[in-house]
């Protein structure tokens, strides 16, 4: 059973060097050679950003928004250790929770996955993204993916 709170620099130190293949995978297609410099900067959001760990205190995947120089975009981002599929039903079943909390101050949620990245495109649909188009950036296939916030839903 994991537990959520918020992220700490700690959060992030411990769990840069036990990054998914998926996750380092993407991060190097975008020029992102440093894991902890990428948990750093969601981290150092000034949105919310959370972290779920197991039982020993551990953190296995963390998510929230960074602002988009547009006010009513946030980029939702999330990067886990392979314990996520450990711990499938449960994320499932708390996606929408979390989810409400992080875009509590967007209108739209948006950002881009890598075309390998299958746990989360799995996700990203069950939470409801549309996947708006396929592109190449460095060689490698990204999908674009967004979900607009009703506004009675903020």
């Amino acid at each position: 059973m994991l537990t959520v709170r918020r992220a700490t620099h700690e959060d992030a130190v411990d769990m840069a060097p036990r990054l998914r293949q998926a996750d380092l995978r993407e991060l190097q297609a975008v020029g992102r050679k440093d894991p902890l410099e990428a948990l750093l900067v969601g981290v150092d959001s000034p949105d919310p950003c959370f972290v779920a760990v197991d039982a020993q205190d551990k953190p296995q995947i963390i998510w929230g928004t960074c602002p988009s120089d547009e006010p009513y975009l946030g980029y939702v981002w999330m990067m886990a250790t392979d314990a996520i599929k450990d711990h499938w039903v449960q994320i499932l079943r708390e996606t929408r929770p979390y989810l409400a909390r992080i875009r509590e101050h967007y209108r739209v949620l948006a950002n881009a996955v890598h075309a390998e990245n299958q746990v989360h495109i799995r996700w990203l649909k069950w939470a409801g993204f549309t996947f708006l188009r396929e592109f190449d950036f460095n060689g490698h296939r990204f999908y674009e993916f967004a979900k607009l916030i009703p506004l009675e839903g903020r």
